[in-house]
C-alpha cells in the first residue's frame, strides 16, 4: 500500500551531461521498507532489489522535472545499465500525479553487461514545470540494478505535430468525412419490361452504418425485464452498432472445464437480433487471470491455445471480431501469470505472432476480423508491430486504447495517434475510450476503484463537447473503423468513473444527444432524388445499409436493401417497378 511507502534516499548523480540535458536533479528512492536501497559510486546509481514488490512499481527511483515542456517537442530518454540477475525495468517520463500519464515509456530486460537504452516520444500536450517526473520502476524481482549516463533531450520540435495542425483545420475534416465515409450510389430505375423510367422518385434511408460505433456491453442481461435494464438496451441500441462482450479468462471460466458460456450466449444473440456487430474481448491476456490457471508458460501456453480454438468457432455465427491478445507489452511486469512468463522469455512479438497464428487457424472458415489491442501508443508499441510485420504476422486491425480519466487527449494528438498506426497498412480501431463526467477524487495510485466519483453538470457538458470534436476528427481519418466507448453507463464503469453516455439510473447525459445528433443525423443518409430522363439517379450516401425505394408516376414501386462497405467508392443498383 502507498501509505507504507518513504523516502529511503536521495542522490545527486554526478557525471557529463549531455547537451539539452532536461536533468540535473537529486534521484529519490521509493520502496516499502526494507525492500531496496539506493547508492552512488562514481557516476553509478545502484540500486538493490532486496525483495519484488507488488505491484512492481512501488519500488523505484524517480526525479522530478522542474522544466516546463511545451506540445510537439521530441523529448529522448537514455541511459546506461546492466543487471546480473537479468533484472527488467521500465523506465518513464510520467506525469507526477495521478493518473501518472506516462509521455516516454519502455521495459528493457537488462543483462549482466552494459547496455545503452534510448526511447524517443513527443509531448503531445503542454507540461507545466513540475509536472513531470523521470523514473525507474525496479520491483519486478530481486537483483541488482545499475544505472549511469542517464539524460532527457530535447531534440526539438516534430514535424508531425504541425502537420497534425493543418489536418484539423474544418475544411479539411469535412472534406475528409466527405471523401473516405461517402459513397456515390447510384439508381437505375426500370420498368416491367426492363425500360428507363424518367422522372420516376427515389427514397434513401440509411438502416446501419459501416463504421462501427460501438461501446462495451458488459451491463446487457438479456433476461431481466427491470426499467432500469429495459432502459440501458434500448438507449443501447438506438445509439450504437457495435458491443464489446466480456472474455476474461478468470470470470469467463472461474473453475476449470466450467465456461460461463450461457450468459455470453444470450448476449451475443441479443446483439445479433439488433444487428449490433459483436467483438469478444479478450482471449489471451495476463490480467483477470485464472487462479486455477499455472503461472508457467510451458503450461499455460496449451490452455490458451485450446482456449483460442473453442471461442473462435464456437461464436463464428455471432462474433465477428475478436481482441486476440491484449496488453503484450505490459506483460512482463506480471511474472505470476503464464502469459507474463511466456513473454519475458520469447518477448513480446513472438508471443503475438503465436496467438494471432492460433486464431487464425481457428478462424480458418473465416469471417472474423483479428485484432492485437493496447494502451501503449509510444515507441514499443510500434517496434511490437513492426517485429509483426517483419513477421508476416500483423493483425487484421490495429486496437488503441484511450483510457483519458485523468486528462484529456488534445485532438493532435488523436490524430498523430492515429496516422502512426494507420502507417502499418491496417484499419485501426479506437477500442476502449473513456472520457469522464465528472473530477476525479482524491485517492491512492493503486486504488482500482475509486469511490464517489460523481458525474456533474459541468463535467457533462464539457464531455460532450469534446467527444463530439474527438469523433469528428476520428471518423474523418481514412484508416479508422471503429470506436468503442468504455462503458455505455455508469453503473458499474470501471475504475467508478462516471464515463457513461448514460448515468447510473440510465438517464442520457448531454454526450449521448451529441452522438446520437452526430451518428443518426449529421452522417446519416436520408434522402430524395428523381430519376432522369435515362431514369437514373446518383446520390452521395453514407457508407452502410440502405432502404431504397423507387416510384413512378402511376404508383409503382419497389424498394430494395443495398450495403455499401466501408470502403467502397461507389455502387450501382437497378430497382424494377412492379
Amino acid at each position: 500500500m502507498m501509505n507504507k511507502l518513504f523516502v529511503v534516499l536521495g542522490l545527486l548523480l554526478l557525471g557529463r551531461a549531455a547537451a539539452g540535458d532536461l536533468l540535473g536533479g537529486a534521484w529519490t528512492l521509493y520502496a516499502e521498507q526494507h525492500n531496496a536501497t539506493l547508492t552512488q559510486t562514481g557516476g553509478v546509481l545502484r540500486i538493490e532489489v532486496r525483495r519484488p514488490s507488488e505491484p512492481f512499481y512501488l519500488t523505484q527511483v524517480n526525479q522530478g522535472l522542474a522544466t516546463p515542456l511545451p506540445a510537439g517537442r521530441k523529448l529522448q530518454l537514455s541511459f546506461q545499465a546492466r543487471a546480473a540477475a537479468g533484472n527488467t525495468l521500465r523506465a518513464l517520463l510520467e506525469q507526477n500525479v495521478p493518473p501518472y500519464v506516462a509521455v516516454i515509456a519502455s521495459s528493457p530486460t537488462l543483462g549482466p553487461d552494459w547496455k545503452t537504452y534510448r526511447q524517443l516520444e513527443v509531448t503531445e500536450r503542454d507540461w507545466p514545470a513540475g509536472s513531470l517526473g523521470v523514473r525507474f520502476q525496479v520491483g519486478q524481482q530481486a537483483g541488482m540494478i545499475e544505472l549511469r549516463a542517464i539524460a532527457l533531450e530535447d531534440m526539438g520540435p516534430d514535424a508531425r505535430f504541425v502537420a497534425a495542425q493543418a489536418a484539423l483545420a474544418p475544411d479539411q475534416i469535412a472534406a475528409r468525412i466527405r471523401q473516405h465515409r461517402m459513397a456515390d450510389l447510384r439508381i437505375e430505375v426500370r420498368d416491367g419490361a426492363g425500360r428507363p423510367v424518367p422522372n420516376a422518385t427515389v427514397r434513401i434511408e440509411q438502416q446501419r452504418h459501416a463504421f462501427l460505433f460501438g461501446a462495451n456491453i458488459f451491463e446487457l442481461k438479456p433476461d431481466d425485464n427491470s426499467p432500469q435494464q429495459r432502459a440501458y438496451q434500448e438507449q443501447f441500441a438506438a445509439l450504437l452498432n457495435y458491443a464489446t462482450l466480456p472474455f476474461y479468462w478468470g470470470a469467463f471460466e472461474p473453475q476449470r472445464g466450467q465456461p460461463h458460456d450461457a450468459q455470453l450466449e444470450k448476449m451475443a444473440r441479443w446483439c445479433q437480433a439488433r444487428g449490433i456487430a459483436c467483438k469478444g474481448h479478450p482471449l489471451v491476456w495476463h490480467e483477470v487471470w485464472p487462479a486455477w490457471a499455472p503461472a508457467d508458460a510451458d503450461a499455460a501456453i496449451p490452455l490458451l491455445r485450446a482456449r483460442v480454438f473453442d471461442l473462435i468457432p464456437r461464436y463464428r455465427e455471432t462474433i465477428r471480431y475478436w481482441d486476440v491478445l491484449n496488453e503484450a507489452n505490459s506483460a512482463m511486469h506480471y511474472p505470476k501469470t503464464g502469459e507474463g512468463q511466456w513473454i519475458r522469455r520469447d518477448g513480446p512479438a513472438a508471443v503475438v505472432a503465436t496467438a494471432l497464428g492460433w486464431a487464425r487457424e481457428a478462424n480458418r472458415a473465416g469471417g472474423a476480423t483479428l485484432l492485437y489491442n493496447d494502451y501503449n501508443t509510444g515507441s514499443d508499441n510500434e517496434a511490437l508491430l513492426r517485429a509483426l510485420r517483419d513477421k508476416q504476422a500483423l493483425p487484421d486491425a490495429i486496437g488503441i486504447q484511450s483510457h483519458m480519466h485523468g486528462g484529456l487527449w488534445p485532438l493532435p494528438q488523436a490524430w498523430n495517434v492515429a496516422e502512426r498506426f494507420a502507417a502499418f497498412g491496417r484499419p485501426v480501431h479506437f477500442t476502449e475510450m473513456t472520457i469522464v463526467s465528472g473530477p476525479e477524487p482524491k485517492h491512492a495510485p493503486e486504488q482500482d476503484w475509486v469511490p464517489n466519483w460523481v458525474t456533474t453538470p459541468a463535467g457533462e457538458a464539457a464531455q460532450a463537447r469534446y467527444v463530439a470534436e474527438l469523433y469528428t476528427v476520428l471518423f474523418s481519418h481514412p484508416a479508422l473503423e471503429a470506436i468503442t466507448w468504455w462503458d455505455f453507463s455508469d453503473h458499474n464503469a470501471w475504475k467508478g468513473a462516471p464515463a457513461g453516455f448514460v448515468r447510473k439510473d440510465m438517464t442520457p447525459k448531454p454526450i449521448y444527444d451529441a452522438l446520437r445528433q452526430l451518428i443518426r443525423e449529421t452522417w446519416w443518409t436520408r434522402a430524395t432524388a428523381t430519376a432522369d430522363t435515362r431514369g437514373a439517379a446518383q446520390v452521395r450516401v453514407f457508407r452502410g445499409t440502405h432502404t431504397v425505394t423507387a416510384r413512378d408516376a402511376a404508383g409503382h414501386t419497389n424498394t430494395q436493401s443495398v450495403e455499401l462497405p466501408i470502403s467502397c467508392a461507389e455502387k450501382t443498383v437497378t430497382l424494377q417497378l412492379k
